[in-house]
């Protein structure tokens, strides 16, 4: 997964929190060492305030954030948008007329996010994305990609970047544009739905992507690319049926 940026405010006031019950812990922990008279060992540096931010941080970044009670406080606005979501689009490449059934699944922590879009004939995933909580219009999810045609494909398809702009509507919907590179120049619309919420998917994900740095987890990755292609493939075969 890649990291993603946000209008809200809220990636300055958590680290800050986090940061104070870090702090108050590791004082927690001492006056426990004291009065146990507990010795740590000389290498160990007990009670740490860093670890103890570490530890909340990573805690916070993977599970908590999409807590119901941590939205009822403030503390976050960044909407969950994990799962797996069914849909279609329509293409100026055809003038519009026909519908193309799609898959995208997301896979979301608090500070990264990858975006997989699967259709008949491609698949594309995200390169970099923004969610923006204060537009008047409402949550928007905005990202680059980078489209990979499959086998089968047409041999006009080649591989291409583009940008996609959706918009969250009554929390369980989809709705926006996309624009295709010069390669494609080719434009048009998404309409999808929320069909499944997993989150010990996603929080695997999370957690095998956060050692990767910024790149896409290859195993689970690769879990993912084959698993969109069935879906891919049975959409297809239903569309044809």
């Amino acid at each position: 997964m890649h990291g993603y940026s946000t209008d809200s405010s809220e990636r300055r006031v958590v680290p800050l929190l986090l940061a104070s019950v870090a702090i108050a812990l590791a004082w927690v922990s001492s006056r426990i060492l004291t009065v146990t008279h507990l010795l740590v060992p000389w290498w160990l540096d007990a009670p740490s305030s860093l670890a103890f931010y570490g530890a909340l941080y990573a805690l916070f970044d993977k599970y908590l954030w999409r807590k119901g009670l941590v939205f009822k406080l403030g503390l976050v606005r960044i909407p969950n948008l994990a799962g797996l979501w069914h849909g279609y689009l329509v293409s100026s490449f055809d003038g519009h007329e026909k519908r193309h059934h799609l898959v995208i699944t997301i896979f979301q922590s608090w500070t990264h996010i990858a975006v997989f879009l699967t259709t008949a004939t491609s698949m594309s995933r995200s390169c970099a994305a923004v969610i923006q909580v204060d537009d008047p219009e409402g949550v928007t999810l905005i990202y680059q990609y980078q489209n990979q045609p499959l086998a089968d494909a047409m041999k006009t398809m080649h591989m291409h970047f583009g940008t996609a702009m959706l918009r969250v509507s009554n929390g369980d919907c989809l709705v926006g544009d996309y624009y295709a590179g010069r390669d494609r120049r080719t434009f048009g619309r998404i309409y999808c739905r929320r069909q499944l919420r997993s989150p010990q998917t996603d929080a695997q994900s999370v957690h095998t992507a956060s050692g990767a740095k910024g790149v896409a987890s290859r195993r689970g990755i690769l879990d993912i690319l084959g698993w969109t292609i069935k879906l891919a493939t049975g959409a297809r075969l239903q569309a044809a049926g």
